[in-house]
């Protein structure tokens, strides 16, 4: 077993490997990139993307990114420095930028997302071991009412608990006979990515995106390294990987509450002031497959 830093340099794996190495850096981030791509093209097979799909939506990709990285290194922008940049054509780089750049997606949590991370880790709507409690679904404090206006001014608490419903992610239980009135409960104690689940995809590209800006922020070397490091294990039995899938999650759920909690404090500290534009995702996954070398 062995943590990963990915900042710190590995040896020099040549030797064992079965094709000659890459000759340049960029051939070199080509061949790491198409690993980290294998997973997501199998998933959009899945899902029905083909890749001259892919390869036209990554054009605009491209262009999107291009004038960042020639900000950074003192470049000016123009149809040229971009074409010559991304290998786009001169062309298509000026009719991109005459019709104008979209403005940003947002990349917050969804009101959902934010309403169930609440539900999960606030110990207003906690019972005494952490577990989210069953909630009213009117009420004063404690109540889903109350947890949906503390999300969200905008959103009625119905249209959130209606769209959790449809998630799957809760459900409503008729308690008049015991004269507690409606109650609501979660189904499940993670957001777990389903088909057609936009709020879910959401999640996803999320958590991977920023994963992924941490790991390449590393690589650039442009600042203190970030935390990403992993801890890998292989030549397990079934019964071992179950065992270390329960203790993450067991790890999980206590740092949570606690990662919650401070932040919620900073959040509140922060609002409003005039330098409060950062934002933080944390997050912590698990994985078991086959035996492969994490190396090669």
């Amino acid at each position: 077993m062995r943590q990963i830093n990915t900042w710190e340099k590995f040896p020099d794996q040549t030797a064992d490997m079965a094709k000659p190495a890459p000759e340049t850096r960029s051939d070199l981030a080509l061949d790491a990139a198409l690993r980290v791509m294998a997973p997501l093209v199998e998933w959009l097979l899945h899902e029905g993307v083909t890749h001259s799909r892919l390869a036209n939506a990554l054009k605009q990709t491209f262009l999107d990114a291009a004038p960042g990285v020639l900000e950074g290194s003192a470049t000016k922008v123009s149809d040229s420095s971009i074409s010559t940049l991304t290998g786009i054509h001169r062309k298509d780089v000026r009719e991109w930028r005459s019709v104008g750049r979209p403005l940003p997606q947002s990349r917050t949590l969804g009101t959902v997302t934010e309403l169930f991370t609440r539900w999960v880790n606030d110990p207003v709507y906690c019972d005494s071991k952490g577990h989210p409690r069953v909630l009213h679904r009117v009420g004063g404090p404690g109540s889903f009412e109350a947890l949906a206006a503390s999300v969200s001014s905008d959103v009625h608490p119905h249209t959130l608990l209606a769209e959790l419903i449809r998630l799957g992610l809760a459900e409503c239980l008729d308690n008049e006979a015991d004269g507690e009135g409606e109650t609501v409960r979660l189904c499940t104690q993670a957001l777990v990515p389903s088909k057609g689940a936009a709020e879910m995809l959401q999640l996803f590209s999320g958590n991977v995106a920023d994963h992924l800006a941490a790991a390449t922020h590393n690589l650039r070397q442009s600042g203190a390294p970030m935390l990403e490091q992993s801890v890998f294990a292989d030549d397990l039995r079934p019964e071992s990987v179950a065992a270390m899938n329960a203790l993450a999650r067991q790890i999980w759920l206590r740092a949570s509450h606690e990662i919650v909690r401070d932040a919620t404090r900073l959040c509140e500290q922060d609002r409003g002031q005039s330098e409060a534009d950062q934002r933080v995702r944390i997050g912590m996954y698990f994985y078991h497959g086959p035996n492969v070398n994490p190396l090669a």
